[in-house]
């Protein structure tokens, strides 16, 4: 639709007043702003007439702003009504609104599990889901995968026990994810229900006192489907010493799809006065078991069960080796723990299908530098193992961990993966790897050499010399002063060698 435009001012031809507007004034006494001269009576007379008619073209112009200022308005809401129009209209045939429906509850899935397998999704999380459409309330209250994450240490306002309620309701027959401590307000009601769905259970996290642990796994509830388990044993006042009812049975036995154990016990249990003992899980099967704080007298009859594909990982145990074992295990990773307990470990155990190594000690030693590295030889020469991938990261004050020495006399031609922290890193190292042909096999190079005198030239070549079997290189960075520039990784990705950065403090 054409509009007819006015050229002038709507005062003069739109507007009730005929008048033209006086946008350019002309002062009839110019020679008087500049001088301090006295106007006479008649020069006064004239320019107040002026100064009436320009108020009264200020006055018209106000008048003719407020009428426009309206209109704007106007148009403004009529242009929001559009907007809202074309803006609920392109809602109707948007992509996202013709998501299927699976696709809409894993997009769901993802915003809400990006988490490690035991670390559970807020509960209020979901609210705003349930707040962007109907379909999307709909699909959120009907999906059962959404609400299988039950944490019981977070309990919504409405209390534990409608929590637990609501989430199993919810959950249908999806596999659940259980978080819960027995000593939380409303557990001893919440509890029956976790249990009564027990079959569902895939992975749990569980804080229970022995008593609570004899009740949960002597029940007749079963557990077909749980397959990660991470159990806390707490103190429960006990005062007593050891005793045939702290033997936490063999009911653990039937949990026949259990393949990642991680099992802590309270400090008060490491002592023999108070240890208790652990329960007899089907350790053959696991994948990987994370033991944690448990008494050293538990790993002779534990480490033989385990199978070849077991990745054990002990931590902080009582320092105290008074056995000779031999274990299928075919990874080794110990972690946080004193250098006492490494020495220990090392000179009490045999494993002769190991295949991955990682030792990370916190402390200072108590032996020499030369000590530990006749250690760590002898260990894995009395396994005779063939391992791939090693890992050597403890503190040894003022001193390197000779890890050339290591890799030398064990010959170890197979390694694969090697990790060398800023302890195990030295020029000797470097050259032994760049010029006598060290681990020849090696692919995937760790390295963090931000406390090193090294210089970024030596590193290079010695990356160069062993291109192309050596493809990959995990660097520590500085963000301030990285070791490798930018343009050096540039130039070695160039070559085909993946260059992967992490740290940057």
């Amino acid at each position: 639709m054409r509009q007819n435009t006015c050229e002038h001012l709507c005062s003069e031809h739109c507007g009730p007043a005929a008048r033209k507007l006086e946008l350019n004034p002309c002062s009839p006494y110019p020679e008087l702003l500049l001088s301090d001269a006295i106007p006479s009576d008649l020069q006064a007379q004239e320019i107040k007439k002026t100064i009436r008619g320009v108020d009264e073209d200020i006055a018209a112009l106000n008048a003719e702003i407020k009428r426009l200022q309206r209109s704007m308005d106007a148009l403004i809401a009529q242009r929001t009504d559009l907007e809202r129009f074309a803006h609920d209209h392109r809602g109707v045939v948007s992509v996202v609104r013709s998501l299927p429906r699976d696709i809409l509850v894993e997009i769901f899935g993802r915003c809400l599990r990006n988490y490690g397998p035991f670390t559970q999704p807020e509960a209020s999380s979901l609210k705003p889901l349930l707040l962007v459409s109907r379909r999307w309330h709909s699909t959120a209250l009907t999906s059962p995968s959404l609400w299988r994450y039950i944490d019981g240490n977070k309990p919504e306002t409405q209390g534990l026990l409608k929590y637990v309620s609501m989430q199993l309701e919810r959950s249908a027959d999806a596999p659940l994810s259980i978080t819960f401590r027995t000593s939380t307000d409303g557990a001893a009601q919440a509890l029956p229900l976790l249990l009564d769905a027990s079959p569902r259970w895939e992975e749990a996290r569980l804080s229970l006192t022995p008593t609570d642990v004899r009740h949960l796994f002597a029940s007749t509830h079963a557990f077909p489907a749980l397959k990660r388990l991470t159990m806390t044993i707490l103190r429960d006042g006990m005062t007593g010493s050891h005793s045939s009812e702290s033997t936490l049975g063999p009911a653990f036995e039937s949990i026949p799809a259990l393949e990642e154990l991680s099992l802590w016990t309270d400090f008060g249990f490491v002592s023999s006065a108070q240890r208790v003992d652990l329960p007899r899980f089907p350790w053959s099967q696991l994948r990987r078991c994370e033991l944690g704080r448990v008494h050293i007298e538990d790993l002779p009859w534990i480490l033989p069960l385990l199978s070849a594909d077991t990745t054990i990982y002990p931590m902080d145990m009582a320092p105290r080796f008074t056995f000779d074992v031999k274990s299928p295990i075919g990874a080794l990773e110990v972690g946080r723990c004193t250098p006492v307990f490494v020495t220990g470990l090392l000179n009490s155990l045999t494993t002769p299908s190991l295949k991955k190594l990682r030792i990370s000690a916190t402390g200072s030693f108590e032996i020499s530098y030369e000590d530990l590295t006749s250690i760590i030889i002898l260990f894995l020469r009395r396994s005779a193992c063939a391992l791939t991938s090693l890992n050597l990261d403890v503190n040894i004050p003022g001193r390197d961990l000779d890890l050339v020495s290591i890799l030398e006399l064990l010959e170890v031609c197979g390694l694969l993966h090697l990790a060398i922290s800023e302890r195990a890193l030295s020029a000797e190292l470097v050259d032994a790897l760049t010029t006598h042909g060290l681990v020849p096999h090696l692919q995937s190079l760790d390295m963090d050499p931000l406390s090193c005198t090294l210089t970024e030239a030596t590193v290079v070549a010695m990356l160069e010399s062993r291109h192309p079997v050596l493809h990959t290189l995990r660097i520590k960075q500085g963000k301030v002063d990285p070791f490798l520039s930018q343009a050096t990784i540039n130039e070695l990705r160039g070559k085909g060698m993946e260059v992967l950065e992490y740290g940057f403090s």
